[in-house]
């Protein structure tokens, strides 16, 4: 099916989508710029609990290992994305296959340290690879050579890989928790499990506690039941407190979660003039809209 873009139609169907994505992407930026000037920055040591931005140094966890799919390379995050090459007579790609890290990695100042899980972060890398080969899948270590930031050739598929090296600088802004410790246990909860495992095997629970034997526990019986219960939750001896840990994490509201391995700064004013220009567009497409509208047949 062919596209006439003669047709006043088509260019009316452009413009009412391009103005509400413009907008959007628009308030996006400036929302993402105005974040990272009334975040202040914190030390993990002393970081209040709640929405606060940390920079130190990446590292990954010990004895937890995280290799780039496409180069292969030893890094703390890592993002992919495979393309084909058009076939035709027209030039371009078309994306195959993708995926993002989202193992925790540690990020950690002078004062201590903390788990960043990614999930759901809008990262700025700047260790970026761009190569090309004949296979839908490279060869593990056939990407760049190492410290070789971008390359590329002929080939029929193009890969794309960003990652976040070790020790490299890491500005994060997201949800601070400190998770952990002495924790009371709930006993009452701790007497349902173990009666619900108890009803698991009917017959020991009726051989223990069915006093006049006559295949049903009465109220009293169970109430025999719920009080040995009871008692073996008391008895047993206290559980070692989890060790605390810091993370922080995407917040649970709609505000940003941003890693960023370049001076926030420097975001937030390309954030700005992304928005400021978005916006121009905006009121660009809806001028043509509504110009459309109004002398269009």
């Amino acid at each position: 099916m062919s596209i006439d873009v003669s047709d006043p139609t088509y260019w009316k169907l452009a413009l009412a989508l391009a103005a509400p994505a413009s907008f959007w992407f628009s308030f996006r930026s400036w929302r993402l710029a105005r974040v990272i000037d009334d975040t202040p920055a914190s030390r993990v040591r002393s970081a209040a609990q709640g929405y606060v931005e940390l920079s130190g140094r990446a590292s990954l966890p010990p004895k937890v290992p995280n290799l780039a799919p496409l180069s292969g390379r030893p890094c703390c995050w890592w993002r992919y994305e495979i393309e084909e090459r058009s076939s035709g007579g027209k030039e371009g790609w078309t994306s195959i296959d993708s995926g993002v890290s989202e193992a925790p990695f540690v990020l950690a100042d002078e004062t201590g340290s903390c788990l960043v899980h990614p999930h759901g972060a809008e990262v700025r890398a700047t260790d970026k690879s761009v190569w090309s080969g004949t296979e839908a899948w490279p060869s593990t270590g056939a990407g760049p050579g190492v410290g070789q930031r971008f390359f590329s050739g002929p080939g029929k598929y193009r890969y794309t890989e960003y990652r976040i090296g070790e020790y490299e600088l890491v500005h994060v802004i997201g949800d601070f928790r400190t998770v952990g410790g002495v924790s009371a246990t709930d006993t009452t909860l701790e007497v349902m499990r173990l009666l619900a495992d108890w009803k698991q095997d009917q017959p020991a629970l009726l051989r223990r506690f069915d006093a006049n034997h006559d295949g049903v526990l009465s109220m009293r019986e169970w109430e025999a039941a719920r009080a040995a219960a009871r008692t073996q939750i008391e008895q047993r001896p206290p559980a070692l407190p989890a060790p605390t840990a810091n993370v922080i994490m995407k917040p649970q509201d709609a505000r940003p979660f941003l890693v960023a391995c370049y001076d926030l700064q420097l975001v937030a004013r390309r954030s700005r003039w992304a928005a400021a220009g978005l916006a121009a567009v905006f009121v660009a497409t809806v001028g043509m809209l509504a110009h459309l509208l109004v002398n269009g047949p």
